[in-house]
């Protein structure tokens, strides 16, 4: 019997490991090179089960020179590959072929060359080894056509796997991958500087995963399960670097590359795959567009390819809206769905004259659209009451909820559609809070019921809770001083200041969570909750957008300024007069000018190889002395003409206020920018020292510098100067950021046509820190842009207005070079970004 009951424990056992060996489905996937920390994303999902826990059973197949990486998907030698941004068009030429994730938001691609070459200029004629006419170096030969240097200007060294030739200088430049090359070049002791596409404007994608559009048609679920185990796996990789190094060199180590080398490839790819601003293995569709524009105009695709890009990215948001013959037979046998709808929530939801209105309303418009069913309203009076009412079967769904504690033992909600961040109104004489802390022991009014209730007492428990009937209760109690403050959505709030008389209030807090609304069902109605489901995943970020405008886009109409427009036209009359006047002697001014400018490169140009020495800001290094080149003569050209016209008013006795204000303005101004020029060639000067500020000196330069744009705007700006704020840092870098931000500023409020534009500036302390504040009232930053804002070169102007580069080196400079942090946030009525200076208490005092 005994033995018996053992032959049957291991027949158990045998076709237990047999079934789930069936389970896991066989999948491969083509790398675009050998073994190493580009793939480490893939090692490590499946070493920590990831692939496995979505049965996945996966092996990797590493490049040889004979393999056609799409071929060998499209041929299903492998099921999934990776690829450069030649992906976009190898689909565009007619590949079979969908677009899955994109992990390197920057390509590694760079140009290396000898120590003596300081500019991409000296380039032209010399040896450039592995840069063919190919697709995937387009990124280089973009970069080279700045400088005017294309093909035929430079001789293609032929590829090899080995450094000699350029160590030999039988090659002037090679391809590299910052990621891999540097470190070698480094332990083999050769100097060279780096040139980066990515410093120039130029950012390609890299290691880009896709598959046959087959396998998406026949395994959408197998392929939705695979990216997701893919980025979980990066995740990890960059969180555990050290680990998945160890794991590299003990089974995927077929370069035998060393520890040190893996983990200075970590690095490196940490940096381009830009975690901080974009989601692992996210796509942005408009970033596809302009790589497929690059290819179109280089000749690498046809102008009349048939074919859509959005078509070719796989978004598993927005999954195809199709319901089974079950949740179609459902909705047939009901002749409509009653929704509970909280009769007073505007501008969420009402009922006025028995009509449904609010941007719930809007939405279920749509939603009865799509499922082709009939909406009946069940009137309630608060969010408590449409609970117990969906709990009595006297509705179907909720029209719009958040989860609560309450509502979640019998509710079931669906994915959120509507995002709503969240803030503190107080009364206008009280401080902004920067700390959340500062509120522990103070009372905060809440609408009774709101799942911000429970948000609250978790994550700040000293906070004393004030349940209300209504938003105007809450702020009554804030009125009458009964709560410090009233917390409720952004929106909520600005409905109320518009339709009622709030003009003490004033926002002082916002929450870092954001209100998640949804829909809720009965946890007994999986059918209805899962046709809810699909109907929500299918709604367009345009339509969601359309919805949103209709509440709270306002436009207004702009108006001719045709008092400036005269003054305009009679400064540039006389400014055109003695131009013409003194021709001849702004020539001879000129010709000084071109030598002392001459002067001047020379000695920007010995700087450049300091700068180009510095790590990975080499490249910025050089565009910054670009900048210089063509910047100096123009402003001298500029005070020259100053001067002249200057000198001709005094001769013709002519004395006019505003022009002499005007003179000075320019002076001041172009003085400004010669002193600019100085700051960015030595931003990168590590010898650079510290001093003794004042805050609230530097704002002060700063909007001196600006008052020009200021005055012709009509902005109102406002400085909070509640005392003096002292710091130990690097003056002109601040001020450098401050003038990004406040002219953004200035801009957007002036493209708005905002009216009553304004700008506020706050400076508090908190212990050692102090945080800046700068906040317009333009109405905010798209979701979509607030992610990428910092990005280098990432703009929303047009290309006359700007690079993109403002903000994003704003962020280098506080977080790199002073420490400290710069983050941005829309409050209700527009955008607020923050700077904070650390340890500002460093130094001497200040007399």
């Amino acid at each position: 019997m005994r033995l018996i009951q053992i032959i049957l424990l291991f027949f158990t056992i045998f076709i237990n490991s047999y079934a789930n060996e069936q389970s896991e489905e066989k999948i491969s996937l083509q790398l675009t090179w050998k073994h190493q920390f580009e793939f480490a994303g893939f090692y490590a999902a499946k070493e920590q089960g990831f692939y496995k826990d979505v049965g996945l059973d996966i092996s990797f197949i590493e490049f040889g020179n004979e393999i056609n990486i799409v071929n060998t998907v499209i041929q299903t030698e492998a099921t999934y590959g990776l690829f450069y941004s030649s992906i976009i068009a190898e689909y565009l030429n007619g590949k079979p072929i969908v677009f899955i994730a994109n992990y390197f938001k920057q390509s590694p691609l760079v140009l290396v060359t000898q120590k003596e070459i300081t500019t991409l200029s000296q380039l032209k004629g010399k040896k450039i080894q592995s840069l063919g006419e190919g697709i995937n170096k387009l990124s280089l030969f973009t970069m080279l056509n700045k400088f005017d240097i294309y093909a035929k200007d430079i001789e293609n060294f032929p590829l090899t796997f080995s450094l000699e030739a350029f160590k030999n200088k039988e090659a002037d430049a090679l391809t590299a991958f910052i990621s891999n090359e540097p470190y070698v070049l480094d332990t083999m002791g050769i100097e060279y500087n780096i040139f980066d596409p990515v410093a120039y404007g130029i950012t390609y994608y890299d290691t880009n995963l896709f598959t046959t559009q087959k396998e998406y048609k026949n395994h959408p679920k197998r392929v939705k399960n695979f990216k997701e185990a893919s980025s979980k796996g990066w995740v990890y990789a960059l969180d555990n670097k050290e680990e998945i190094v160890d794991l590299i060199m003990k089974k995927y180590n077929s370069q035998n590359k060393s520890k040190e080398a893996l983990l200075f490839e970590a690095n490196q790819i940490e940096h381009i795959m830009l975690r901080k601003i974009h989601k692992v293995g996210s796509i942005d569709l408009e970033r596809v567009k302009i790589l497929a524009e690059d290819f179109i105009q280089s000749g690498f695709i046809k102008k009349d390819s048939p074919y859509l890009i959005k078509d070719f990215i796989i978004n598993d948001d927005k999954e195809n809206y199709q319901l089974t013959q079950g949740e179609r037979t459902y909705l047939d046998e009901k002749s409509f769905l009653t929704i509970c709808v909280n009769s007073n929530w505007m501008p969420m939801e009402a009922v006025e004259d028995n009509k449904y209105i609010g941007i719930a309303a809007d939405y279920w418009k749509l939603f009865e659209k799509k499922l082709d069913v009939q909406i009946d309203v069940f009137k309630t009076k608060s969010s408590n009451e449409s609970l117990e009412a969906i709990k009595n079967n006297e509705c179907d769904a909720l029209s719009l909820s958040a989860p609560t504690q309450k509502g979640s033992q019998s509710i079931r909600f669906t994915d959120s559609f509507l995002e709503l961040s969240l803030v503190i109104v107080t009364q206008i004489d009280k401080n902004s809070i920067l700390d959340f802390s500062l509120l522990d022991g103070t009372s905060i009014a809440v609408v009774k019921g709101y799942a911000l209730l429970d948000d609250i007492v978790k994550k700040h428990p000293k906070i004393k809770i004030v349940e209300v009937a209504s938003i105007k209760e809450g702020l009554d109690k804030v009125t009458e001083g009964e709560v410090f403050g009233f917390a409720d959505s952004a929106v909520a709030i600005d409905y109320a200041y518009k339709n009622a008389s709030f003009d003490d209030f004033k926002v002082s807090a916002h929450f870092d969570e954001k209100m998640k609304l949804g829909l809720g069902v009965s946890k007994d109605d999986k059918v209805l909750f899962s046709i809810l489901q699909k109907v929500i995943r299918s709604i367009e970020y345009e339509q969601k957008q359309k919805i949103l405008k209709k509440w709270f886009s306002v436009k207004y109409e702009a108006k001719f300024d045709y008092v400036l427009f005269v003054q305009m036209s009679v400064f540039l009359c006389i400014i055109l007069v003695f131009i013409v006047y003194r021709h001849y002697t702004i020539r001879k001014l000129n010709k000084e000018l071109s030598i002392r400018v001459k002067e001047e490169l020379k000695k920007s140009f010995d700087k450049d190889k300091m700068i180009f020495h510095q790590s990975k800001f080499v490249a910025m290094g050089e565009m910054m002395e670009n900048i210089a080149h063509q910047w100096r003569q123009p402003l001298s050209g500029v005070n020259s003409c100053v001067l002249v016209i200057d000198d001709t008013l005094d001769e013709a006795g002519i004395k006019n206020e505003i022009l002499e204000e005007k003179m000075q303005e320019i002076e001041s101004l172009t003085k400004y920018m010669s002193n600019t020029i100085d700051d960015f060639k030595n931003f990168f000067d590590p010898k650079k020292e510290k001093s003794n500020i004042i805050i609230e000196d530097i704002i002060g330069k700063t909007l001196e510098v600006l008052k020009g744009k200021i005055e012709k705007h009509q902005i109102k700006v406002t400085v909070d100067l509640r005392g003096v704020h002292e710091c130990f840092t690097h003056s002109n870098e601040l001020q450098q950021v401050f003038l990004a931000i406040i002219n953004n500023a200035i801009d957007i409020l002036a493209s708005n046509t905002v009216p009553s534009p304004n700008i506020k500036i706050e400076i508090k302390r908190v212990k050692e820190n102090i945080f800046i504040t700068i906040c317009d009232n333009a109405g905010g930053i798209s979701e979509e842009l607030v992610e990428k804002i910092f990005e280098p070169y990432y703009t929303t102007k047009y290309k006359a207005q700007g690079t993109g580069l403002g903000l994003y080196i704003s962020k280098v400079i506080i977080e790199d070079s002073l420490g400290g942090e710069l983050n941005v946030k829309n409050s209700f009525t527009g955008a607020c970004f923050t700077i904070r200076l650390n340890d500002c208490s460093n130094g001497s005092k200040i007399k």
